[in-house]
């Protein structure tokens, strides 16, 4: 009896260890499905915007960003480190504030408790306006940090750069 509990409780303290080694899933706004429009210019801003373009124009406009983590498994030092490393930051010409209020864009991380899964939301500060979501799949925060840069990257960079390919 001793040794099917110790069986039981060995099983359920593994099945998140090897639940965390799969392949993350893909973000709720694909970058290259919704990004792909081409957004109006602004001098045309007189005609209402469809949702996508909308999105392209924010996406296009913002200048700062702030990080909001509501975790201590992935602190905003680590994303901040993470978004930094990737190679296509530099070309989006964006800058990382402290201060929430004085920033265009927000992104807000946070974990579901009991698990493995990491959140993000990429979210319009001025409208509210979700660009983007996701989530990650990782042991600790360090490992989901990679593969979250690498995603709000990606939609950044396609949305300002439609004509080129953002490479993931």
């Amino acid at each position: 009896m001793i040794r099917f509990a110790l069986q039981v409780l060995l099983c359920l303290g593994l099945c998140p260890l090897l639940a965390a080694q799969q392949q993350s899933q893909p973000a709720s706004t694909p970058p290259d499905a919704v990004l792909t429009a081409a957004a109006p210019h602004p001098a045309s801003e007189a005609q209402p915007l469809d949702a996508a373009s909308e999105r392209i124009l924010v996406l296009r406009n913002a200048r700062t960003l702030s990080i909001d983590s509501k975790t201590v498994f992935l602190t905003t030092s680590t994303l901040e480190r993470a978004l930094m490393k990737n190679k296509d930051w530099e070309k989006l010409d964006l800058n990382i504030v402290s201060t929430p209020s004085g920033a265009d864009l927000q992104i807000d991380v946070d974990r579901l408790p009991f698990t493995h899964i990491h959140t993000y939301t990429l979210t319009d500060r001025k409208t509210g306006i979700v660009l983007t979501s996701g989530r990650i799949r990782a042991f600790d925060g360090v490992v989901a940090s990679g593969p979250m840069a690498d995603k709000i990257v990606s939609v950044i960079f396609a949305a300002r750069f439609p004509a080129l390919p953002a490479k993931q």
